[in-house]
């Protein structure tokens, strides 16, 4: 409805990535998933992607940045704190 040109879906539940790339599932006791499959159904170019919860962590915090401040578009010199965090914690983990 806004009028994309492409959706991408990032997911870290496997399965209900294989549920909603299957098209064939139209049943789904889901509700969810059955109205991304509508909606989806209706869009020219889009992708499903599985992506590990610690690989997508930052895109998490960022998502989640958004959701509780303003809605207006921010650019960064350098990280958010929370980003720092993130990445300092993966820095050190990797050293070890």
């Amino acid at each position: 409805k806004q009028e994309y040109d492409e959706i991408i879906i990032q997911s870290n539940n496997f399965e209900n990535v294989i549920s909603i790339g299957d098209s064939k599932i139209i049943g789904s006791k889901n509700t969810l998933i059955r109205r991304i499959q509508q909606i989806l159904a209706f869009e020219g170019k889009w992708s499903l992607n599985y992506v590990i919860r610690e690989t997508n962590r930052i895109a998490d915090a960022l998502a989640k940045m958004v959701l509780l401040g303003d809605k207006m578009l921010h650019t960064f010199e350098e990280p958010p704190l929370e980003i720092k965090e993130i990445l300092k914690e993966k820095f050190c983990s990797d050293n070890i």
